[in-house]
């Protein structure tokens, strides 16, 4: 298979000793699934992608992992669609897993430029149709996304955190001191344990332990990165696009109810499908890799005929 030559670099990966990468990944049980994944660099910012090819006649989907964290965590999901007809490929946004840049710094209009940047290497690949999934925080850069990109015509959200639409006025509040503190003090570090229960999302995870001992995920960002993001304004709050969306959540999300789903799809001008998953909670990628496969895969499928 030929490989597109622009902006592609090799990928730089941890020594294949290292004791924490061989004990995570044996605890997710990925190592199979990473046989199968292509890595490369792209841009001069060095961003990481974990590619699985399907065939050159397939679509292609962007899969854009969960605050913190990085594509290679979800190697199972990405290679279980993959096999189901799908060329996919996970993006570690800058400064995030295996792509380079200080740790947790981006924005989301350069994690938009990259992802543009990722389409195009790869869309000679495909059947030319494009869809791209986000999940957690990754939900609201995939909708950035294909606001900017006319190439998008389907958008997965796992999850769907609104900035116009505050979870509650402790949040609100919040995002605004992050604002401010940002104009000052943009490199200053917040730990994401002060607003996510970690122990909580990960307890009975066999890789619980091991994930919390990884170098490679990012337990606290720069106030610039956040305010960033808990500024960003949804075009979807407010006009309708040509790409078809759909949120899917666990009906026991820890981290974003669903009564808060219901109050973000009232909001939106554009329209999104709520796919809800019984007995699930926020963490589906990992608790429950297989079903949301077949979600997952529905739902490009209808989507991207």
């Amino acid at each position: 298979m030929n490989r597109p030559a622009e902006h592609l670099a090799p990928p730089v990966f941890d020594a294949p000793d290292d004791p924490v990468r061989r004990e995570l990944r044996e605890k997710l049980g990925i190592e199979r699934f990473l046989s199968a994944r292509e890595a490369f660099r792209i841009g001069p910012e060095g961003v990481h992608c974990e590619y699985y090819h399907h065939s050159d006649a397939s679509p292609l989907i962007l899969f854009l992992p969960g605050i913190g964290t990085y594509s290679e965590l979800y190697a199972e999901l990405l290679a279980s669609v993959s096999a189901r007809g799908f060329n996919v490929v996970g993006v570690d946004p800058r400064g995030h897993g295996y792509s380079d840049g200080r740790r947790g710094e981006y924005t989301v209009d350069q994690t938009v430029c990259d992802l543009e940047r990722v389409v195009s290497a790869l869309l000679p690949r495909s059947n030319g149709k494009v869809g791209v999934y986000g999940y957690s925080i990754g939900a609201m850069l995939a909708v950035a996304l294909a606001e900017c990109d006319a190439r998008i015509g389907s958008v997965l959200c796992g999850t769907l955190l609104l900035t116009e639409v505050p979870p509650d006025m402790l949040h609100q509040a919040g995002w605004f001191w992050t604002w401010g503190s940002a104009q000052l003090f943009p490199s200053l570090r917040l730990p994401l344990r002060s607003f996510i229960d970690f122990d909580t999302l990960l307890a009975g995870n066999p890789a619980g332990e091991a994930i919390n001992d990884d170098h490679r995920v990012v337990f606290d960002y720069p106030l610039s990165t956040l305010s960033s993001l808990f500024t960003h304004r949804a075009g979807v709050a407010s006009q309708q696009y040509d790409f078809k969306a759909g949120i899917i959540q666990g009906e026991h999300d820890e981290v974003l109810s669903v009564e808060y789903t219901r109050r973000v799809l009232e909001a939106l001008v554009h329209p999104f499908e709520w796919i809800r998953v019984p007995g699930e909670g926020h963490m589906i990628p990992w608790d429950n890799p297989e079903q949301l496969t077949v979600l997952v895969c529905d739902w490009f499928q209808r989507t991207l005929d």
